[in-house]
């Protein structure tokens, strides 16, 4: 199930409500500290709420590497007993939503659930239940405990007492929660990837995995693994896939893997070259960008087979020449289109956003794409969604935005002609 819609209140850098609609290519841009990094993990910290034992409200433990140090650092300037507000839309077969306010308890450094909306999908329409949630500290002889109350729309309330390691409210004896807990039903985010801006630089040589991998990880680590797994176990199926989408970025390599006893190397080969470049002593950009050819890859191959995943990309273009920027925004649409997975991008990258528009110019559906800039005033920060119209223009897109190189040539130009020369 895609991940539609992410509301956020309170949360970190965001005092005021903002509102994000994810299309399949999502991107976000803002100048640095402007608190891009918060929105775009928004998912991972709202993952980390569902299809988990943790007795927290959020299993902030799972966000390595990149933790949080606590439940204060998702209040607003970390304001003591304070909390914040987190939602979202999930589309599917069965839609739903959810919106939790999530209450910090600084004594006991930990927080709970003091509000929860759901909305599920049934085939007589959208039903909503809205549970109350209200918390009494009790003193008993061996252990603290909180008592709570929890009442949905046209039941009973419910009076439970528990010890304080078991804060987080599991309102499963109420009918209407229970599938929310009931994997068969699949009422959840699906799939939830990230790939951070710092990614592994490959070793010369790499293990073959006893099984199959788990996955890219979010910093790249298992790439090589995956490769290693598909030339020795499927015939290379899925690095012939790599190798054509790399074609477009780096004309005339290839990747192959290479075994040497119970190890294996990464390397570059050249067509009509006898010459193999082992892939740690290549540029950086391709060890960089090649992670994101592979889960590309991955994802065509699997097809339907697969729940649809959100994947969140910090600054895919590190370390590439502006060309292999528009290169990217293609793979990004096209393997949207084939495989249902929605794109959440952080990006510094012009050229990327300018290759999108472009392909709106070209036909692509206006919706394909989002545009959110993130700007902070005093502090505080705000989303705003910058519309593009069928011709690729962009509405209301901020004053000076992206307008340094501008600025550069026509100095440039001011400074030549003051030398007596001729502006080129």
């Amino acid at each position: 199930m895609p991940l539609r819609k992410i509301v956020l209140e309170n949360y970190r850098c965001f005092r005021d409500r903002q509102e994000i609609e994810l299309a399949p290519v999502t991107v976000v841009l803002g100048k640095n500290n402007s608190g891009k990094s918060v929105l775009t993990r928004a998912p991972l910290v709202i993952s980390t709420g569902l299809d988990t034992m943790s007795t927290a409200p959020l299993d902030l433990d799972r966000l390595e590497p990149q933790p949080v140090d606590g439940f204060a650092d998702l209040v607003f300037e970390q304001s003591p007993h304070g909390k914040f507000f987190l939602g979202f839309e999930v589309d599917g077969p069965r839609p739903f939503s959810m919106a939790a306010t999530v209450q910090l308890m600084t004594e006991k450094r930990t927080a709970f659930v003091s509000g929860l909306r759901v909305e599920l999908a049934e085939p007589s329409g959208p039903v909503e239940h809205e549970f109350a949630l209200s918390w009494q500290p009790t003193l008993t002889d061996d252990y603290e405990s909180f008592s709570y109350r929890i009442q949905a729309s046209g039941h009973t309330p419910v009076v439970r007492a528990v010890p304080f390691a078991g804060l987080r409210p599991r309102p499963v004896g109420i009918p209407e929660l229970r599938p929310l807990s009931d994997r068969r039903n699949g009422l959840s985010l699906g799939p939830v990837r990230f790939l951070s801006a710092y990614r592994d630089r490959p070793g010369r040589q790499h293990r073959l995995p006893l099984g199959v991998p788990r996955g890219i990880g979010e910093q790249g680590q298992g790439t090589l693994a995956i490769l290693a797994h598909d030339q020795a176990r499927n015939g290379g199926e899925l690095l012939a896939r790599v190798n054509e989408l790399l074609a477009v970025i780096v004309p005339g390599w290839r990747i192959e893997e290479i075994e040497a006893g119970p190890l294996w190397s990464t390397v570059l080969t050249r067509s009509g070259s006898l010459v193999r470049v082992n892939l740690a002593d290549a540029g950086t950009g391709l060890s960089q960008v090649l992670p994101i050819l592979v889960q590309c890859a991955m994802d065509e191959s699997q097809g339907e087979e697969t729940q649809p995943a959100l994947q969140i990309i910090e600054e895919p273009e590190m370390h590439l020449h502006p060309g292999a920027h528009a290169a990217l925004a293609d793979l990004y649409l096209t393997t949207a289109r084939a495989t249902r997975t929605r794109f959440l991008i952080e990006t510094h990258s012009e050229t990327l956003l300018l290759r999108l528009r472009r392909h709106i110019a070209e036909g692509c559906p206006p919706e394909m794409v989002a545009v959110y800039v993130v700007e902070q005033h005093g502090g505080v920060s705000e989303v705003r969604r910058v519309g593009i119209d069928r011709l690729g223009n962009l509405e209301d897109w901020p004053e000076g935005y992206f307008s340094q190189d501008y600025h550069e040539v026509r100095a440039l130009a001011a400074a030549q002609l003051r030398q007596g020369g001729y502006a080129s």
